[in-house]
């Protein structure tokens, strides 16, 4: 410290000795590169590239040093009522505040607050409220992606970077690479708040522009296309491979090399998604499912390789962490995320995956967890991948798809053929993936189902087949189940893990109930931005 003050005076002394400016002066300090210097070679710029999704810490008060990305993600199995948590840790209780729920005899339960969730949320959204400001989380990852991705773009641009090989291939995936990345983190960001910001600068600042929901699914669907154009021509050739495993994290086996047309595919899958998650089913019109059929034609494929996160096995690389993944009781260690009941009982009798994956926990924890509402129950626990489960580890090393999969796809395309009087192609579509999923359940195509029952074996599957996939919470919403119960909301005949004495039991026991979620549709923007960035005139309304 004490070299670096006397470095900085004699510098002062020199500037004004020879009336020199920093601009002639250049001071450069090798030991610590800037962008200018490390963005000039292959090694640097793929560095760079990889450092995108690689680990996306935050110092988060009340909380340290937290994976971010891990957090909003949890967020949305918790909203989708596929997991649970009862802690406040990073805002979870109150991210999984169900409103009311209605017991068998017709008793009304409130939740302990007696607030909505986004009476709850808004009031923790602030600077003070550390941890438990729940708007934060997909915020601070989605905008690190796209400030990350504007540099990688910039850099691209620099006539004085250098690459062995095809240097015009290598440069195709890099920009593929930061266009997918904006593409994904606007989509994110259009999904979960009611306003963003269009950023495409550089330099790390931003502006004060806050424009719809909307407008940013726009912006994520324009560096989508800009993405599938930057790897027109380009084949799967050596050099592609060497770079495309040089940026995509090492958790990934190293066969899983996205070719120019696995990629392209992935596009058109997440373009559906945006389309299909961000309208009420009342709002989807006949051009709205045309297009879904559209984009999910040409969208991933069985066989396709896929964006997938995870952790290495010396846990240097966690972007999933424990939040995401459920996991079971590690010694003395408590559980954090818990299946939720609502899950397991969209499962069909018989159905393999429930088998493989959950078991009935014979010494749950109690009903109504911490007294913090009835909502935070379960008998069930999740098998670890080392007990031959998919989803959860002793190490959370267990890999999870991050973006589209063949199963998302093809459902959106039995969704649209469904809800167009195309019953029998959607259901053929639900017990291909059912097979695909190894389920070994009957078929339902060839049975006769009505249009009622054929949306709900598709409601039941699509819960099923694409848990923790991040994409719960969006269906929840779409479907109307997230709204107030004066808006037809609610889930009726929900499996609810009832203390005894609600039960009417000698022990706790799950019942039938009815459950008012009552939950945000969108998110406010979060005042860890707005505090910095007020709106400039003509923004859309940021707050609910």
């Amino acid at each position: 410290m004490r070299i670096k003050i006397i470095l900085i005076a004699a510098l002062a002394w020199m500037t004004v000795a020879t009336s020199c400016n920093k601009e002639k002066l250049q001071l450069i300090n090798p030991n610590q590169p800037t962008p200018a210097l490390s963005l000039t070679s292959e090694g640097g710029i793929t560095n760079f590239a990889l450092g995108i999704i690689n680990r996306q810490l935050g110092n988060v008060v009340n909380a340290g040093v937290t994976n971010v990305k891990a957090v909003a993600d949890a967020h949305h199995s918790i909203m989708g009522d596929e997991q649970f948590s009862p802690y406040g840790n990073w805002g979870m209780r109150w991210a999984d505040q169900v409103y009311k729920v209605t017991l068998p005899d017709n008793t009304v339960v409130t939740n302990p607050f007696g607030v909505t969730q986004k009476t709850s949320l808004q009031g923790f959204n602030s600077r003070q409220a550390g941890d438990r400001n729940v708007f934060q989380y997909e915020w601070a990852f989605a905008y690190f992606y796209i400030s990350q991705a504007n540099i990688l773009l910039k850099a691209l641009e620099n006539p004085e970077l250098k690459f062995s090989g095809n240097a015009t291939t290598k440069k195709a995936v890099l920009k593929t690479w930061a266009l997918w990345w904006k593409g994904f983190a606007y989509s994110r960001v259009g999904s979960l708040y009611l306003a963003g910001i269009i950023n495409d600068n550089t330099d790390g600042t931003t502006n004060g522009t806050y424009v719809s929901s909307q407008a940013i699914i726009t912006e994520a669907n324009k560096n989508f296309d800009a993405a599938a154009a930057a790897l027109t021509g380009v084949t799967a050739n050596t050099d592609y491979e060497t770079i495309f495993k040089s940026i995509t994290p090492s958790y990934n086996a190293p066969a899983d090399v996205i070719t120019p047309d696995m990629w392209k595919r992935q596009i058109n899958t997440m373009k559906a998604r945006n389309l299909l998650v961000n309208k009420k089913i009342g709002d989807m019109t006949p051009a709205d499912w045309d297009q879904i059929k559209t984009l999910t034609a040409a969208g991933v494929q069985p066989g396709d390789k896929i964006f997938r996160q995870g952790m290495t096995l010396d846990g240097n690389n966690d972007v999933v962490g424990a939040f995401f993944h459920p996991y079971v009781l590690i010694g003395t260690a408590q559980e954090f995320i818990f299946p939720s009941e609502r899950l397991i009982q969209e499962y069909k009798a018989g159905d393999n995956r429930l088998d493989k994956n959950f078991y009935l926990n014979t010494s749950p924890y109690p009903a109504n967890i911490s007294s913090r509402g009835l909502q935070f129950g379960t008998r069930w626990a999740v098998k670890n991948v080392e007990d031959g489960g998919t989803f959860a580890t002793n190490q959370n090393e267990g890999l999870v798809s991050v973006a589209g999969t063949y199963e998302e796809n093809a459902l959106m395309t039995a969704e649209a053929l469904i809800r167009t009087g195309q019953i029998e192609a959607g259901l053929q579509i639900i017990d291909e993936i059912r097979s695909f999923q190894n389920a070994g359940i009957a078929a339902v195509a060839g049975t006769g189902l009505t249009l009622p029952q054929a949306l709900e074996e598709y409601r039941r599957e699509r819960r099923v087949a694409l848990f923790m996939r991040g994409l719960a919470f969006y269906d929840a919403r779409r479907w109307g189940v997230t709204a107030p119960v004066t808006q037809g909301g609610g889930r009726l005949n929900a499996v609810v893990y009832l203390p005894a004495a609600l039960a009417g039991t000698a022990n706790d026991e799950v019942r039938n109930c009815f459950m008012e979620y009552n939950y945000m549709d969108y998110f406010d923007v979060p005042l860890t931005e707005v505090d910095f960035n007020l709106p400039a005139s003509g923004s859309v309304p940021i707050k609910n």
